[in-house]
Order: structure tokens, then C-alpha cells, then sequence
């Protein structure tokens, strides 16, 4: 049975060309390569934005541009005035009080300091108390569509390499963290269709209706080259085969507007179906769906043993993530761990080492790729984190493949994104065909990171223990940052 079904999907597209950027260096490298050759529009949704995040770097940049050239305003703002047909529109979440010293200061004036006319920044407060806009996706004249974990903000750029001493992993002159992100690229009728998201979302937040047929470029002109492929002319990580891609959304219930939980029901699905493989990138952990649809699958004693690869930041990143993530993450996973001793899987929790510090403490990759691959035939990678609040109170937009029987080229393509994936987080000294198979999976990674040959570390559950001050607190903002998915129950303890 498809994974890929009205309940789980808002549209379905066959045979849509695509392909995946792994990391910021090959996003915003591709983000700049497609909107320096818009028409008619550019079209930005985002969580956040800063005017001053330069999208090319180092030998990226092209000859004769100046890196203050490459910043995505002044960029946005040349390309406005030089291209007398191009819109340009920005929808960005009108964010809370508890992000304000992570955004820009005075970021509208900025925006709005350009003269062009048809550069219209806006904000986006239609979500419920608590939740936010965490789409991320950027439209190029209807012709292509990037959406997935990426924000185009500072501290974002890295490199698949994840150096410790990369000149470019500045944010402001200063040096940031190793970051590690997915974004798919789409083209045709699926970048339309994120065109009417757009569209959608703009009139939801000012009312004004844009005619979607201004804003797309219906004569588009294939290219190939050694770097792209047909549709995608620009580079890419790694391409997809033409398949049948399902999109999926959380559309946060308000006034007016009824709840819509795709992306829910897609990820629960993928899992109900697996046979020997989950393999999980996230952000957080601590959905209630994605939980009980694991420990419901590792409790059927008629099905195959699964191994499960988690890969997790070592950490939140911040102080407030730590009070009120960490403490249902942490049930979350020693409920996992239970389950799979309990029940005989094999269960493998990961975070990825750049490198040693100065002061040989090791230097851990932020992992804000939102991704789950199953079987490596079923594979959803987008804007959702598997969170209570990526489930019900904020806005997300996935994309999910699903290689039926007879579609080796699609199945192949999802394993390749598997081990590519894999081999940037364990490092050159992997070996590759230790990675291929599924069974034993995590029996061998572990093998590999007691050897001390990769930069997988296993996730010490034991240093995720929150103590009290953090579980009151958990309590206390349960409901408004990241509420459960059906009554409203407190996550229940380990």
C-alpha cells in the first residue's frame, strides 16, 4: 500500500523532478544560482530572515561580485531594480517575545528601506498561541521550489565537511558552531503547487489576493550539465530519479481555519510500515504520534526486528530549549531504549563530533535536518521536526517519496541519500559498505565509534536527566510550547 494517500498528503505529483541540498553551502549556493535568473518572482516563506546573511562564500562567489553583493537584501534589492517585471515578497512569521533576542533588531526597517515597489516584506501572525510559522521555503518564477530545514538567516552556512577552522562559518565576523541541513529543490507542477501555498499564506496574513499566473514563468528552458540535471539548472547534491512526490502540511487550527495534520498521519504511516529500517535526523524528539507509533511497531512480536539510527544534536542549543524540550525528549528516548531492549531491536542514538577544541572538549554538529528514511524505500524530509508542536500548532510543508515494487531507481536513489548522509556524519574514515545493509546496522556503527574511527558519538542518555527546576518548568510551559497532540495529557515520565 503507497505511503502516499489523501490522509497523508495534501498533493500528489508523478514522475516530479528533484533533488536534495545537503547543508548551507549547497542551499543558498543554489538559492542564488536560481533567483540571479528570475522573471517574474521570488517568493520567500520563512520562520526567520536577515537582511544581511550572505548567501555565497569563498570561491562560490562569482567573478566581480563583492561579498556585500551577496547578501540576500542588497541581492534581492538588485535584482528588483533591475528587472522591471520581477516581484519580490517576503512572508515572514511574526515571531514572539521568546525569540527576540535570536532575530535581527529593526528587521522590517530594513526590508522596507528598499525603495522598489514591488518589494513587499510582510509578517504572519495567523498561528494560535504558542506556535509559529516554521515553513521554510523559497519559489523562483514557479519554476523551481526549495523547502526543508534551511532558514535564510545567520549562523546558518556550513559545508558538508563540518571543518573546525572554516574561514566561512562566520555569522557577523564571528565564528559559529558546525551546522548540518536538508533542503529538497523541486520543479514543475510541485514548485506550482508550492506557489499556491504561498498565495494562500499571503492572503491568510494581508488579505490581498495575488494572481498566482503573474507570478510563474510558464516557458522554462531545461539545461543539463555535469552538476544539474533537466529542470534544476543550478548545482545540486544529489539528484532524485523523476518519481511520484507526496506534499504534506501542519496547518495550525484557528478561527476559521480547521486543522490540518498531514504530515501527523505521514510519518505515522511510515512507520507502521517498517520492516527492518528507520533511520531519523531531527532537531527534537518528543512527539507523542511518532512515539507511540514507534513503541506500537517494536511491540509487534509477528513483524521483522528493526535497527532504528537516530542522529540528534548533542544538545539544545539554548536555555529555554533545555527547560522545555530536553525533559520530554529524554522520557522519550529511555522509553525507546526500554521498548527496543524489551522487544529485541536494535537501537542506536547518535551525535556527530566535528572535532576537538583547543581546550579538548569535543566540538558537536548542530543537526537541524528534519528527515526519516524507512527501509530505504520510504523517505520524508522537509520543515518538520518530529515535535508535539510540528504536529498541531505550527506551520511545516514536507515532501515524501515512496518507492513502490518495480521502482529500483527511486529505491536506489533514497538508499544513496541514506549513505551519503551517513558518511558525512561518520567522517572519510568510514567504510562505506559497513553502512550499506540495513540488518545489523547499528550493531556496526557502534562498532566503529567504540573503535574511535568516526565522528558518531553515542548519545548519553544518562546526561539527559533533567533535574528539577527543569521538569517544574517543563510543566509549567507544556501546553504553550509544545502541547500534546490529542487531549492535552502531560508527557508521561520514563
Amino acid at each position: 500500500m503507497s505511503l502516499l494517500a489523501k490522509a497523508t498528503t495534501w498533493r500528489i505529483h508523478d514522475r516530479a523532478e528533484s533533488a536534495l541540498l545537503i547543508d548551507g553551502r549547497d542551499y543558498y549556493r543554489a538559492f542564488f544560482a536560481a533567483a540571479s535568473k528570475a522573471k517574474k518572482s521570488i517568493l520567500l516563506l520563512g520562520w526567520q530572515f536577515d537582511s544581511d546573511v550572505q548567501l555565497v562564500r569563498g570561491d562560490d562567489l562569482p567573478d566581480g561580485t563583492l561579498p556585500r553583493d551577496a547578501e540576500l537584501l542588497a541581492f534581492l534589492d538588485r535584482l528588483c531594480r533591475e528587472r522591471p517585471e520581477l516581484q519580490i515578497r517576503v512572508l515572514a512569521w511574526d515571531h514572539s517575545v521568546f525569540f527576540a533576542l535570536e532575530r535581527e533588531l529593526l528587521q522590517k526597517l530594513y526590508f522596507d528601506a528598499i525603495s522598489c515597489t514591488r518589494f513587499d516584506f510582510r509578517w504572519d501572525n495567523t498561528v494560535p498561541l504558542g506556535g509559529s510559522h516554521h515553513q521554510k521555503v523559497a519559489i523562483v518564477d514557479g519554476r523551481v521550489a526549495f523547502f526543508g530545514s534551511q532558514d535564510i538567516c545567520q549562523a546558518r552556512w556550513d559545508d558538508s565537511t563540518h571543518r573546525l577552522d572554516n574561514e566561512h562559518r562566520t555569522s557577523r565576523g564571528s565564528s559559529h558552531q558546525p551546522y548540518h541541513e536538508v533542503q529538497i529543490a523541486v520543479t514543475g507542477e510541485a514548485a506550482r503547487s508550492m506557489v499556491d501555498l504561498f498565495v494562500w499564506r499571503w492572503y491568510g496574513a494581508t488579505g490581498e489576493r495575488l494572481d498566482p499566473r503573474r507570478l510563474v514563468v510558464h516557458d522554462e528552458t531545461k539545461t543539463t550539465n555535469t552538476l544539474s540535471m533537466p529542470g534544476l539548472d543550478f548545482p545540486v547534491t544529489l539528484p532524485m530519479p523523476a518519481a511520484r512526490i507526496g506534499l504534506a502540511r501542519t496547518i495550525p487550527e484557528v478561527t476559521g481555519r480547521a486543522q490540518v495534520s498531514e504530515v501527523r498521519s505521514l510519518y505515522v504511516k511510515a512507520i507502521e510500515s517498517a520492516e527492518r529500517l528507520i533511520y531519523i535526523e531531527s532537531q527534537y524528539l518528543t512527539s507523542c504520534a511518532v512515539r507511540d507509533a514507534l513503541l506500537e511497531r517494536m511491540a509487534n512480536r509477528a513483524r521483522p526486528k528493526l535497527d532504528v539510527v537516530i542522529v540528534l544534536p548533542r544538545k539544545p542549543e539554548r536555555f529555554k530549549e533545555v527547560m522545555t524540550v530536553g525533559v520530554p525528549q529524554a522520557a522519550f528516548l529511555q522509553l525507546l531504549e526500554q521498548a527496543a531492549h524489551e522487544h529485541g531491536h536494535a537501537l542506536g542514538i547518535y551525535n556527530v563530533a566535528a572535532g576537538t577544541r583547543d581546550d579538548g572538549e569535543p566540538l558537536y554538529v548542530y543537526i537541524h535536518a528534519k528527515l526519516m528514511i524507512v527501509d530505504d524505500r520510504r523517505f520524508i524530509v522537509g520543515s518538520a521536526n518530529l515535535t508535539n508542536r510540528s504536529m498541531t500548532i505550527d506551520s511545516e510543508i514536507v515532501a515524501a517519496y515512496d518507492a513502490l515494487p518495480g521502482d529500483g531507481a527511486l529505491r536506489n536513489a533514497i538508499r544513496r541519500a541514506r549513505i551519503r548522509l551517513m558518511l558525512e556524519h561518520a567522517g572519510e574514515q568510514a567504510d562505506v559498505r559497513s553502512l550499506v545493509r540495513p540488518e545489523g546496522l547499528v550493531a556496526r556503527l557502534d562498532a566503529l565509534v567504540e573503535a574511535g574511527r568516526v565522528r558518531l558519538r553515542k548519545h548519553d542518555l544518562r546526561k539527559d536527566e533533567p533535574g528539577a527546576v527543569a521538569k517544574a518548568v517543563h510543566e509549567l510551559t507544556l501546553e504553550f510550547l509544545d502541547p500534546w497532540e490529542a487531549t492535552g495529557e502531560t508527557f508521561p515520565a520514563a
